[in-house]
């Protein structure tokens, strides 16, 4: 069947909280699933999940979409890629014949040729070279590693199977005067979470070569800077141990997860990527760079260890003996490369290390400016917030010294909309009559109507003020409890609005009743527009079929609503 077809069959037959399950711990509350979002950072869950009607949406980020939508983004794949992962899981086939998908067909047929030319006599040199580096033929079947033996083997074999030049080359598997762009280099696989074939790196068997190592350049499948080498092979050992190993090269990847150490990948470049880290942060809560011990790879470390802070990834770091590679370890004294992963340097230890070593101390100004540098343009966490408090304490700087320094120095860091929603939240809790702040003063006057809410299948509030509340209502025993001790259920910045709210005659129950309902419709109605606005402004730019098909049903359910509220007024 199509994409289209097939997502259609997805949607009505794939368990939306068994797929969001693999990836977030969900909790039950009425006919809905709660649980913290894997899109933003947060400390109060905001991620609701609707079984019924199949989709997902976090209040607090505003993400949303069906179960295609989520595997999509979890996954950092493509719409296309989503559906055909979860089809495969359902055993239904689908038939795409767009250019993407071509552009992955030649890529998979390129390494099936790339990898028989090492059984061959053309590629006896090749297998003495990985053999002398270590590579077991099991290993090199695990990766898929291969060999182009010519400067247009590769063209001619694709030709032959029916693939143009033209797709050939946007498969980024020729340059531009029509060579192989691998001719006489072992290439390496590099896949995607789907174990499809994305790309390639490839080493050079021409040791004069100033080019030792080349990868696919930017194409339609691949992004050097969002994708990760290895990451399909460790994939079951980082779920397992929630932790990952960075390495920097194709061959440490490839010898490391031989000798056993099987979370591992290889980050493509001198230092970890926002986007890699965000990829990572779905799946690991502990990273350790093993880097070389250079002053290229320390600081290389450095900037990486504020790159994985900033995405709730707490990182440590694993010194090797100067001059000494990770794969040559693994070799060497597989035993004492255990040792060094199982006691890493700490961030702390590690900051401390590079200050004395480089920057004359941790309170020099010179530190100061490279820890300014190494986090500008960094998104805040948690984590972050908390490292650079400690290291504060540890520099002798008050926090907001040290914050208001790396400010000045371009290292403002940028705060997700809920951290700065919930911050000015806490800061005037009750200073605009707001739909939610309505509803706190009926369910503080009322508690009984708490259920309205708690049960109702889309309601999670924004603010913190009203989630405040209903917390409070919950410890309420109306058998135990005198007045004097309500009021003390709530914090200290809610008193007045308590006080106030008790004292407020707001008619009788079921006028209460209707006048909280009648706020859940206009909750709901500003809670879907703003759902609606989001999906246009995807839509403007992606044209996808899917996300029409949300925007209609969500506009039928805007509808909807509005009618029943004409119908309580």
């Amino acid at each position: 069947m199509t994409v289209d077809e097939a997502a259609v069959y997805i949607r009505n037959n794939v368990d939306i909280v068994e797929v969001v399950s693999r990836y977030v711990s969900l909790k039950k509350v009425g006919r809905n699933y709660f649980g913290l979002c894997p899109f933003h950072s947060e400390k109060t869950p905001s991620f609701s999940v609707n079984p019924g009607k199949g989709i997902f949406k976090c209040f607090g980020c505003g993400e949303g979409g069906d179960v295609i939508k989520f595997l999509s983004k979890i996954e950092n794949v493509s719409y296309r890629e989503a559906v055909k992962m979860l089809a495969t899981e359902v055993g239904i086939s689908v038939d795409e014949n767009s250019e993407t998908e071509k552009i992955l067909q030649v890529l998979e047929e390129a390494r099936r040729l790339m990898n028989g030319v090492l059984l061959t006599r053309s590629g006896a040199l090749a297998l003495s070279y990985l053999s002398n580096r270590g590579v077991k033929a099991e290993t090199i079947g695990i990766f898929g590693l291969g060999y182009d033996p010519t400067r247009d083997f590769l063209q001619k074999a694709l030709i032959r199977k029916g693939f143009t030049a033209d797709l050939v080359r946007k498969a980024g598997l020729t340059n531009s005067i029509g060579n192989d762009f691998f001719g006489r280099r072992v290439v390496f696989p590099i896949e995607n979470l789907s174990r499809r074939t994305i790309g390639f790196g490839a080493r050079s068997l021409d040791e004069t070569n100033p080019v030792k190592y080349l990868n696919t350049g930017e194409t339609a499948t691949f992004k050097k800077s969002r994708v990760l080498y290895g990451i399909s092979q460790a994939l079951p050992s980082i779920d397992k141990t929630k932790s990952v190993i960075l390495v920097e090269g194709y061959f440490d990847a490839v010898v490391l997860s031989q000798e056993g150490f099987s979370n591992v990948v290889a980050i493509l470049g001198t230092t970890v990527t926002p986007e890699q880290s965000r990829l990572l942060s779905r799946k690991v809560r502990r990273a350790t760079f093993l880097l070389d011990s250079d002053d290229a790879g320390i600081m290389a470390a450095l900037k990486g260890c504020f790159v994985l802070l900033s995405q709730n990834i707490e990182p440590s770091v694993a010194l090797l003996p100067e001059g000494v590679d990770p794969d040559e370890m693994a070799l060497r004294s597989r035993n004492k490369l255990s040792e060094i992963l199982s006691a890493p340097i700490n961030l702390f230890k590690f900051l401390e290390l590079c200050a004395a070593r480089y920057f004359g101390g941790m309170r020099s100004p010179e530190f100061l400016e490279a820890l300014s540098q190494n986090l500008r343009g960094l998104t805040t966490s948690p984590l972050l917030e908390m490292a650079l408090n400690e290291l504060g304490e540890k520099m002798g700087l008050e926090t907001k010294t040290l914050q208001s320094f790396l400010s000045s120095r371009g290292a403002k860091l940028e705060r997700s909309e809920e951290d700065i929603y919930n911050a000015v939240s806490k800061k005037k809790p009750v200073d605009v009559e707001s739909i939610e702040e309505q509803m706190a003063k009926l369910l503080i006057n009322t508690p009984e109507l708490s259920t309205i809410l708690v049960e109702d299948e889309y309601f999670y509030p924004y603010t913190p003020g009203l989630r405040e509340v209903l917390d409070a209502i919950k410890d309420w025993d109306p058998e135990r409890d005198t007045a004097e001790k309500y009021v003390e259920l709530f914090p200290p910045y809610l008193r007045d609005l308590v006080e106030e709210s008790m004292s407020e005659n707001f008619g009788t129950y079921q006028q209460k009743e209707k006048m909280l309902k009648e706020l859940l419709g206009r909750w709901r109605v500003k809670d879907l527009d703003n759902y609606i606005n989001k999906l246009s402004s995807q839509l403007a730019e992606s044209h996808d079929e899917g996300l029409l098909e949300q925007l209609q049903e969500v506009l039928s359910e805007r509808d909807e609503i509005s009618r029943q509220l004409q119908g309580l007024e």
